[in-house]
């Protein structure tokens, strides 16, 4: 059960988090891939694909703190396609190398849009009862993409992985973030959907924590005591007040 009490801060993930319904990103991916541009792809002939434009993502430290979020994914998916061609799961055509990536950056988008307007209503009446904090893997761009998203004002700090050269599960991270507000770790609420990046290390801290889990997949049982489950944001002010 979650001590309401002794919540002074709320510290969330993005990706996955305020951008989906809980969804990790691989299976949003696959799912607009299969479903919107019909390619025959699963979670086995994607997963290498999605891994390869992560860390290539990293490596060559594409994106600039001014790029947007269609820029951003344009970066991910044309990484994807170059990858998919290469291992022979699609044919290498004109269509597959520049249309195809160009299409499903826009149709990612839109879905990431979507979600962030979902959660505005909440994030906005939280930020009326307590400090926000947004602390996410990202690529350095983190503050453009949530201003253009019309989010940023709801958070007091925003903590990019890129920027402070420490990513998730690493929960240096998290800390970084609470101490730069002033605040201890049992005075923060973390809230987030990957029990690996977000929930674990929270708990390590000493956090309070909220994994939000998507619909179909049900509730996890709760660790210990320790783990709300949460299938909708909405559903967190009623857990609050």
């Amino acid at each position: 059960m979650i001590d309401s009490k002794k919540i002074k801060a709320i510290a969330f993930d993005f990706g996955g988090t305020l951008d989906s319904p809980f969804m990790h990103w691989m299976d949003i991916y696959i799912r607009l891939y299969t479903e919107e541009l019909h390619l025959n792809l699963t979670a086995e002939r994607f997963r290498d694909s999605y891994i390869y434009a992560e860390q290539m993502m990293e490596r060559m430290q594409l994106v600039q703190p001014f790029h947007t979020l269609l820029e951003t994914q344009l970066f991910k998916t044309n990484l994807q396609f170059e990858n998919l061609i290469e291992r022979g799961i699609l044919p290498d055509t004109p269509e597959n190398r520049k249309q195809l990536p160009a299409t499903a950056a826009r149709l990612v988008t839109d879905f990431s849009t979507h979600y962030v307007e979902l959660s505005k209503p909440v994030l906005a009446k939280l930020a009326q009862h307590y400090p926000l904090l947004l602390v996410s893997n990202y690529y350095g761009n983190l503050e453009k993409v949530v201003t253009d998203l019309g989010i940023a004002s709801c958070f007091i700090s925003l903590t990019d992985s890129t920027l402070e050269g420490v990513r998730k599960p690493d929960s240096t991270l998290w800390k970084l973030a609470f101490d730069r507000q002033g605040y201890a770790p049992e005075e923060v609420l973390v809230v987030g959907d990957s029990m690996k990046n977000d929930i674990l290390p929270a708990l390590s801290l000493g956090c309070q924590a909220i994994q939000g889990v998507p619909a179909s997949k049900g509730f996890f049982e709760e660790a210990a005591g320790e783990v709300h489950c949460i299938s909708s944001l909405t559903e967190l002010p009623v857990v609050l007040f």
